[in-house]
């Protein structure tokens, strides 16, 4: 009998640690956390309620006489190739509390000739990077022939930002004192980007309305997201590492928290009894990201005498101000693009599994065994320009992109089946899937840690005349249940765009013997 993926929903009642005994484990991360950390830890802290009073001010994010401009280069034309037009400015984003502005350097590219109709945005740019003229990619040169711009901004951790160094404790000291979601990095990093379009879009002489995309990685990936949410002049994200589901892990339900919670302490039980190896720094690096972690933010809240009442009160404005799952329904309507592309090993997107089974419909590439400061399985996609594919396609058209597939299986035995199918869209031209046996937890330390073994993958076969991917996985014995996800690449206006199939768990019952 063929299930389908979506309808596998439940963990199993025989749940393991996920990490296997007597194993040898290794591994090193050197990771900055600061209050980045402390700040996804707000999302994973207490249950949230719906309401309809957003984080966000559009009156504040669209005033352009706060911006409080300082123009450091003006127009010119650029001086390492002299194919565009670039200005630097810098911008106050907001008076962040009574007395604090914050204020970021923001760098405009438009066509040489002509203005650019809306842009593409992205804030993993350095401060020392945004003060010299761009040397533009050939991508980025293709954009500006379409008359798309470049808008380039800064959304990077404190301490690499001149004068801003200690902003962290000022902020967190400020968030405690208050409550207010205001003060914290999330709201920070994505208004910030929010500015920088209020700066270019008051530049009528070298702009004019279009569609503004957001993308890039972890904050970078985050930031775009929550912009799309709450600026309707966004129009598509591209969020790599990024978090999008509101799962009952990210909730803080008590059930699924008690189940990490036990993961991670028989995890950290083997390390201290010799049976898996793991290095010192790294061992740090999980027990401060895994959920649970000791820089809860309830746990901080807490100690500073706050009440659990007012941590739900704040947590239920947060919430939908910054999930995209839990604004699907409006996005839709907009009309907006998103791709996400998290890792299978990542303590910022772990809840793929709850996603792919509550929404299958949200476009995703998995990496398998990536994250942040992991390294990818080896037999993943070496040649993914899933970042220009998606921004071509949103920009020009052209190409259609590949489409969220279906996936059903079988149990046969000691075999598994797996079917994919592509029924919306363009077909993809080449099939991979990989698995994994009895996973941890999702956001535990051994749900980061535990990854795809490198011979637990291999290319699927299509059958052109059903348009179906399949293959055969064997089923070892001794684990009960399996993991598994595939990855599926077509080339679209000259660039090669991967798409997966929903992440699915198996349950085979018992140990299998």
């Amino acid at each position: 009998m063929w299930v389908k993926s979506e309808q596998t929903m439940n963990e199993s009642k025989n749940q393991s640690s996920g990490f296997p005994r007597r194993a040898v484990l290794k591994g090193t991360a050197t990771v900055g956390l600061g209050f980045f950390a402390l700040a996804y830890c707000l999302l994973n802290s207490a249950e949230a309620t719906e309401t309809t009073d957003p984080i966000f001010d559009t009156k504040e994010i669209r005033d352009e006489s706060t911006l409080e401009i300082k123009t450091l280069q003006d127009w010119h034309v650029d001086e390492v190739t002299g194919s565009t037009r670039q200005k630097l400015i810098e911008i106050n984003v907001a008076q962040w509390w009574p007395g604090q502005d914050y204020r970021i350097p923001v760098r405009m590219i438009v066509p040489l000739k002509a203005k650019a109709k809306g842009f593409h945005l992205t804030g993993a740019n350095s401060y020392q990077e945004l003060m010299e003229d761009t040397r533009i990619s050939e991508f980025q040169g293709k954009l500006l022939e379409g008359g798309v711009g470049i808008v380039k901004t800064h959304v990077k951790a404190f301490r690499q930002i001149p004068g801003k160094r200690g902003l962290e404790q000022k902020m967190g000291r400020q968030f405690l004192e208050e409550l207010n979601p205001r003060y914290t990095t999330i709201w920070i990093w994505s208004m910030t980007l929010m500015r920088a379009t209020t700066a270019a879009y008051a530049d009528r002489d070298h702009f004019e309305i279009g569609k503004v995309v957001g993308s890039g990685s972890s904050k970078n990936g985050i930031s775009p997201a929550v912009a799309l949410i709450n600026d309707e002049r966004f129009t598509a994200t591209c969020s790599n590492h990024a978090f999008a589901y509101g799962s009952p892990t990210r909730r803080n339900e008590r059930a699924e928290i008690e189940k990490v919670k036990a993961a991670s302490k028989a995890f950290f039980e083997a390390v201290r009894a010799g049976d898996v190896e793991l290095e010192a720094q790294r061992a740090r690096w999980y027990q401060s990201v895994m959920v649970g972690s000791n820089r809860n933010m309830d746990a901080i809240a807490l100690r500073a005498g706050k009440s659990m009442d007012k941590l739900n009160e704040m947590r239920s404005r947060f919430w939908p101000s910054v999930c995209v799952t839990e604004n699907w329904d409006k996005l839709i309507k907009r009309g907006v693009d998103v791709l996400f592309q998290p890792g299978t090993n990542d303590y910022v997107a772990y809840d793929i599994l709850w996603g792919a089974q509550n929404y299958p419909q949200l476009p995703v590439y998995y990496e398998p065994n990536g994250g942040h400061s992991q390294t990818p399985h080896g037999a993943a996609a070496k040649d993914n320009q899933n970042v220009e594919a998606f921004l071509w396609n949103h920009f020009f058209g052209g190409d259609s992109l590949l489409k969220p597939p279906t996936s059903s299986y079988e149990v046969d035995q000691d075999k598994l089946s797996v079917r994919v199918r592509f029924d919306e869209g363009p077909q993809p031209t080449s099939g991979r899937i990989w698995w994994i046996y009895d996973r941890a937890p999702a956001g535990s330390a051994p749900f980061l840690h535990v990854q795809i073994p490198e011979n637990q993958w291999m290319d699927m076969e299509h059958d052109a005349q059903t348009g179906t991917w399949t293959a055969t996985l064997p089923l070892k014995s001794g684990y009960s249940r399996i993991d598994f996800f595939s990855n599926h690449g077509q080339v679209t206006n000259g660039y090669k765009q991967y798409l997966s199939s929903p992440y699915t768990r198996v349950e085979l019952g018992p140990f299998r013997q």
